[in-house]
């Protein structure tokens, strides 16, 4: 996911663009038809579930990219795949290229493993992540070591996530503090028009803004990059990724 990141200097995108700036190189029958339509609305008990969303980053209201996000659950199991493809121009030249593949995979409402691969502008950055009997073993390029109890990851597809004070950074592996704190309510722009929404930040560690709707779905988020706005705006909104949901 891209983030805002703790150290500026990391991340072009966070910088002002100066021109000359150079490119560094998401009957029976019917009975049987009707028990597995309710599927559907039991995550719980659903043995295939599958919704795919895609976002829309704008940067100073300049289209930037997009990403996609694909939640899958077969049984008891859920699949998260992240695709991200971004890049800032200036004058017809690349300044800043971001391009991203995250695959989680979680069961029980723990996440169970993590994989991604990130190209930062020009450096890689990653993720190998797999639960174990003591923990969350994390090897990446900004931190390895286990993590205990149950945390949350920066996909924060579900609101979910705000209940949780730790979470993995997908880019790195890096670990960050939440404090997650509703902020009122908002109306939120999408692709088919604004909903109303619930405002979230998430602390010092992560400072952006999260929008969630009544019903659950991540309408989108908000960052600050050297002045100018960051925004995820959802192209759509259905099919709905909140039921798939389920920490049982």
């Amino acid at each position: 996911m891209l983030l805002p990141d703790r150290d500026d200097r990391k991340c072009t995108l966070h910088r002002p663009l100066r021109a000359g700036t150079q490119p560094v190189r998401l009957d029976r029958r019917a009975a049987l038809a009707g028990a597995a339509s309710l599927a559907l609305f039991a995550p719980s008990i659903a043995r295939a579930q599958s919704a795919r969303r895609v976002y829309r980053l704008e940067r100073g209201g300049s289209d930037i990219g997009s990403q996609s996000l694909t939640v899958t659950r077969s049984g008891g199991e859920i699949v998260v795949d992240i695709d991200i493809d971004l890049r800032v121009s200036l004058l017809g030249i690349t300044a800043y290229r971001y391009e991203m593949t995250n695959q989680e995979r979680w069961s029980g409402g723990a996440v169970q493993s993590i994989r991604s691969n990130t190209n930062n502008d020009g450096e890689r950055e990653f993720v190998e992540a797999r639960r174990t009997g003591a923990g969350l073993e994390i090897s990446g390029s900004g931190f390895s070591g286990t993590l205990t109890g149950t945390v949350g990851t920066t996909t924060y597809w579900t609101p979910a996530m705000m209940r949780r004070p730790q979470w993995v950074n997908t880019q790195d592996g890096s670990t960050l503090n939440i404090v997650a704190s509703r902020r009122g309510s908002a109306q939120y722009p999408t692709a088919t028009g604004t909903v109303s929404t619930a405002v979230w930040s998430l602390g010092s560690d992560l400072p952006l803004i999260l929008y969630y709707t009544d019903a659950g779905e991540w309408a989108g988020s908000t960052f600050d990059a050297q002045g100018e706005e960051v925004r995820y705006i959802a192209q759509s909104l259905a099919p709905s990724l909140g039921p798939i949901w389920s920490e049982s």
